[in-house]
């Protein structure tokens, strides 16, 4: 059994889907951007993971409803 094809497809399929959710990199570099903004204090690292991977979900949404209008 070869997987590696299995896993080099849904990567080559991941990257050209439009629907994908933000990627790990994304939230990363917003969340480090909430960060910053919040003045650089520590001990929110889940809280601002979550409200970045829920803005970029909802601009990515709102991305691909106006491209449907």
């Amino acid at each position: 059994m070869n997987t590696h094809k299995k896993v080099r497809k849904d990567a080559a399929t991941d990257q050209t889907n439009p629907h994908n959710e933000p990627t790990f990199e994304e939230i990363q570099m917003r969340k480090y951007d909430i960060y910053i903004q919040r003045g650089r204090q520590a001990g929110s690292d889940l809280d601002d993971w979550f409200q970045a991977e829920k803005e970029l979900a909802t601009s990515q949404n709102s991305s691909r409803d106006s491209l449907r209008k």
